[in-house]
């Protein structure tokens, strides 16, 4: 994690976002999110992602939610935004072309 700043932080995935990579990158993930603070997760090295990758993006919004810390995505690969579109979670899953 790389500091972009007196209160953000930004991550950068790569690899898959899958049934089998959700568990360990949700494990990995537990303190990313402080209060008052801004996270912004960069998707750009995200292959392949299936609907357990946006379930991961749901459970880290609720985290973040949850320690009243902000989060953002950023460069989305296509077939995530197609998921986030289809299930119509374009409100919830805040998506940001670049970074």
């Amino acid at each position: 994690m790389s500091t972009n700043g007196p209160h953000q932080e930004q991550v950068r995935l790569s690899g898959e976002l899958d049934a089998d990579t959700v568990p360990r990158r949700l494990r990995e993930s537990e303190d990313w999110f402080e209060q008052g603070e801004e996270t912004v997760i960069d998707l750009s090295g995200v292959g392949r992602v299936d609907s357990a990758g946006v379930a991961l993006l749901l459970e880290w919004v609720r985290d973040a939610h949850a320690n009243q810390a902000t989060l953002s995505f950023i460069n989305a690969p296509a077939q995530m935004r197609a998921i986030i579109d289809f299930c119509a979670l374009n409100d919830v899953i805040r998506l940001r072309a670049t970074g």
